[in-house]
């Protein structure tokens, strides 16, 4: 199912983006803005195909957790380069802080950094102005917890027990104007909780976002 979902997807972002690069000659302003817009609706379904995909694992029990030891400063500096070709808005400052007495931890980065990019993605999505800003710091003896801190649009305190559901949205007109499936919290959740970690949130309407997952320094054999 997988690689039946990913190759067409593929394929059509191959070919908008030789098209948007003007390899085969110049785009007027209409063929240039609808090919912005077949690049833009391939990202979402890959995004939905990916999430569900990934969902899928989870629940069936197919997601194994492979551990390592790894600096966080190198996954910050590998989710800065892979955030700063979709940083369109200038309006919108994408900030890595440098990790506060946080140690080599012994985890699964490539999960840790999904979890991330789920929240940075919601975050610049629905920040129109401002800054979105990632950290990490050593949250007691055994636990480090990461933030992304946003100046967006806020969640009212009425929606926060919903947000981490499979298929959440809250009701606004940014989240009308913008698609997604409402997978990528509750599958942050889900990864943050194979780490042995939670995820949690504090937000306001109108006075922006902080999304955080806390997971151990070291997973345990227990936990993956």
């Amino acid at each position: 199912m997988s690689h039946e979902f990913r190759t067409p997807i593929g394929a059509i972002q191959s070919i908008a983006r030789i098209l948007q690069d003007r390899v085969d000659g110049p785009l007027t302003d209409e063929q240039a803005k609808q090919v912005g817009f077949i690049q833009t609706t391939s990202a979402e379904f890959a995004d939905m195909v990916n999430d569900l995909l990934d969902l899928a694992k989870v629940e069936s029990g197919r997601i194994e957790v492979s551990p390592d030891w790894f600096e966080m400063v190198d996954v910050f500096s590998a989710l800065r380069g892979m955030f700063k070709p979709v940083l369109v808005n200038p309006d919108v400052t994408l900030i890595f802080e440098e990790p506060v007495n946080v140690p080599k931890l012994f985890s699964d980065d490539r999960k840790i950094a999904q979890i991330l990019r789920n929240f940075i993605s919601n975050a610049l999505k629905f920040t129109l102005r401002g800054e979105v800003r990632v950290s990490a710091r050593r949250y007691c003896d055994d636990t480090v917890r990461f933030a992304v801190a946003d100046t967006g649009i806020g969640i009212a305190p009425e929606f926060h027990h919903a947000l981490f559901q499979d298929y959440a949205q809250i009701d606004s007109p940014i989240q009308k104007r913008l698609r997604g499936t409402g997978l990528g919290l509750s599958l942050s959740k889900r990864l943050a909780e194979l780490l042995g970690g939670e995820v949690s949130v504090e937000s306001e309407a109108q006075k922006g976002s902080t999304f955080y997952v806390t997971i151990p320094i070291r997973v345990t054999a227990s936990t993956s």
